[in-house]
């Protein structure tokens, strides 16, 4: 009996000491207290028997496989029997964040895109964890800081951010609002009318106060690059109803240059005045009333809906009206020094005048507009257009004596002064006095007499 108890005991003492051992195992690392398993990526607990499934802990690591629970457990991690047994709810998963920009305080997800000025802009992944816009870095038609710089600076003429033009690139803008090639060598070559004993002129002259009401006004060429049609047909009405003394004020159409004047011509993408010129001598141009002017809208030269009835020497035009073809002669050129451009218009009429455009010009707003010199320092980006310059004058606001042409342009009359501009006058500022050229018309129902 004494020997039964005896073994009774000791087994007593193997149990209590079984219990606490498997107490002492779950909590050996009570000071230790914190996420390990819990926070392992990219998974939490490991099945079976993973060596690796571990996390650091002190100077060594701790294991979160659950063979742990197959052993002492003395080298599993303090969370693991909360954690890896599913005594506690497991976290939520991280939310996925989805990579985005911000612009101006509004998300863009990648992909997204947005204009700046005339540059696309688009939200890419840069570089590891950041996403940012990659945008273009074509020059703008229109740039603030060069407006800045223009209206901060002491140059003569200020600038503006025009709306109309906002968002064009500059290779746009000379594609699109100019028009006209550069002459031919041959061209060039043609004689200049020269005066030798010029009368007295006076110090401002401008032609719609020497013959009020016989001076085109402003027309807008839009999205089409005709400035060799406006030109040519506004010189060409101009001259007209100077000669015939206000017998015949007619508004020529541009249009019918722009589409049936195809001959080494390109339209709306540009062409050449003295083919113009040549059309106007052959062919002649009706009236804007007759053919209406529609490029602008389109950006295409249209066909060309008008011919010429010989029989009758009337057409039936577009506008369903009957009309005739106003003819000029050959066009000639004027001397290239001011005199000899200042006694043509004072005597006969506005002429036209072919320039290079230089990038800041399409910013004028106001002034003698002469290209800045950080524009003439780099390799330009330029275009021909050609205008009717229609007076002179002199500037003495800023206390010294500026000379300039006063000039009309085509790009409608929220451009410039009212649609016009006034360029330095005497130093073939952007070639403006190197081809110019005058016309007269071709009678039709008036004498052919000087306006004098």
């Amino acid at each position: 009996m004494v020997k039964q108890d005896y073994w009774s005991a000791v087994l007593s003492v193997v149990i209590v000491l079984a219990c606490i051992s498997l107490i002492s195992t779950k909590n050996q690392y009570q000071d230790l207290q914190g996420d390990y398993c819990r926070v392992r990526r990219p998974v939490t607990c490991c099945q079976g028997r993973d060596d690796s499934c571990t996390v650091p802990i002190l100077d060594t690591v701790c294991y979160c496989d659950l063979f742990c629970d197959r052993t002492n457990g003395e080298d599993c991690c303090p969370d693991f029997w909360d954690y890896c047994l599913g005594e506690r709810t497991p976290p939520p998963p991280e939310p996925v964040i989805k990579p985005h920009c911000y612009q101006d305080g509004v998300r863009y997800n990648i992909g997204q895109k947005f204009k700046k000025n005339c540059n696309t802009c688009e939200c890419r992944y840069t570089s590891a964890d950041k996403f940012d816009f990659v945008c273009e870095d074509k020059p703008c038609l229109i740039q603030p800081k060069l407006n800045e710089a223009v209206n901060q600076g002491n140059y003569g003429w200020k600038s503006s951010n025009y709306s109309f033009f906002w968002g064009q690139t500059l290779e746009e803008g000379i594609r699109y609002h100019l028009g006209t090639f550069k002459p031919y060598g041959r061209t060039f070559q043609m004689n200049e009318m020269r005066i030798k004993n010029h009368h007295p002129l006076p110090e401002t002259f401008d032609s719609r106060l020497q013959w009020p009401g016989l001076i085109q006004g402003i027309s807008d060429q839009g999205n089409c690059s005709a400035s060799w049609a406006f030109s040519t047909a506004a010189l060409s009405s101009d001259r007209r109803a100077i000669q015939s003394k206000a017998r015949e004020r007619i508004i020529l159409s541009p249009q019918q240059l722009i589409s049936c004047n195809i001959k080494g011509q390109k339209g709306c993408e540009g062409g050449h005045v003295d083919r113009a010129w040549w059309f106007m001598r052959k062919q002649g141009l009706t009236s804007q009333k007759c053919y209406p002017y529609t490029s602008g809208q389109t950006g295409q030269k249209d066909e060309c809906m008008i011919h010429r009835e010989r029989h009758r020497g009337t057409v039936q035009c577009p506008s369903g009206i009957r009309d005739e073809h106003y003819k000029t002669t050959p066009p000639y050129r004027v001397g290239h020094l001011e005199e000899d451009i200042m006694y043509d218009i004072y005597t006969n009429g506005p002429v036209q005048a072919t320039f290079r455009v230089m990038q800041d010009f399409f910013s004028y707003a106001s002034g003698i507009y002469q290209k800045l010199p950080q524009v003439h320092s780099k390799p330009p980006l330029q275009g021909w257009h050609s205008v009717r310059i229609i007076g002179w004058g002199v500037d003495r606001s800023q206390g010294r004596k500026k000379k300039y042409w006063l000039c009309a342009n085509s790009w409608g009359r929220d451009w410039g002064e009212n649609g016009y501009f006034r360029i330095v006058r005497g130093q073939n500022e952007c070639d403006i006095e190197s081809f110019v050229v005058g016309v007269w018309a071709k009678k039709n129902h008036f004498e052919l007499s000087s306006a004098r």
